[in-house]
């Protein structure tokens, strides 16, 4: 049965490849270890990346890659033909502005806050209203905080930045799932034995995704939909997940 399906997977591809002229693509994304990690080299690499960069061997096409701030790649995807971005969290605001091909992780979303400043975690998201948080503008924490009446909110460019500012005590509260938060805080120098996870917000429990911009061509599309179905279905994709330690957190 797998063989027969995988079978199909290739005839697929192969006509797709037949059907398409092959133009480089524009790939946008930003620097989100351990999805997307900047080597000493200055080379991309990280387990998004890797799943990415399979996809293109196996479609047979070329792309441009532009690590940048998440709100200039978000919007080059929302307004731009041909553009692929990685990796963005699947929304329901979002389900209808792109071309969705796969999941890449799903992702668990929590309040943080340091121990010292928080003994036990909060009793409810209404608490959190009190303390001042910062979250990354763009990202769909952004919107869910303003959607839901939080006022006391700092907008930075990168999840880094949040790191730094809990850190250093600007803020009290940041936004983010376990696995990202562990290797931002020890990329910048930080203890992340010093934090307190303080409440989930499940409704921003979503997964992280490979989309292409709306306007690009379906076939395209298609064809990386082609490819990943590829992955998950020879079990490729889990063997990349386990190659870059990427567990349920």
């Amino acid at each position: 049965m797998l063989s027969n399906i995988l079978r199909t997977i290739g005839i697929l591809l192969c006509l797709y490849c037949s059907s398409l002229v092959a133009k480089p693509i524009t790939v946008v994304t930003e620097y989100l270890p351990p999805f997307q990690i900047k080597k000493e080299d200055g080379s991309l690499s990280g387990y998004s990346t890797a799943v990415v960069n399979r996809l293109f061997e196996l479609t047979d096409l070329r792309s441009t890659v532009h690590v940048l701030p998440w709100a200039r790649a978000f919007l080059m995807a929302k307004k731009e033909p041909n553009v692929l971005i990685y990796s963005m969290i699947r929304t329901k605001e979002r389900e209808s502005q792109f071309q969705w091909v796969g999941n890449l992780q799903t992702q668990h979303f929590h309040l943080w806050g340091l121990k010292k400043n928080f003994s036990q975690p909060l009793t409810s998201l209404e608490e959190a209203k009190a303390y001042r948080i910062s979250t990354s503008k763009g990202y769909s924490a952004d919107y869910f905080l303003k959607v839901n009446g939080f006022t006391n909110v700092s907008l930075t460019s990168r999840d880094t930045q949040n790191v730094g500012m809990l850190f250093k005590e600007r803020v009290d509260i940041i936004s983010g799932p376990a696995l990202l938060l562990k290797y931002m805080v020890a990329d910048l120098g930080y203890d992340a034995t010093q934090l307190q996870r303080l409440h989930e917000v499940k409704e921003l429990n979503k997964d992280m995704s490979i989309a292409f911009s709306k306007d690009t061509d379906p076939k395209l599309v298609r064809r990386f939909k082609v490819a990943f179905n590829y992955l998950e279905k020879t079990g490729e994709l889990a063997k990349i997940k386990r190659q870059w330690g990427i567990t349920k957190y």
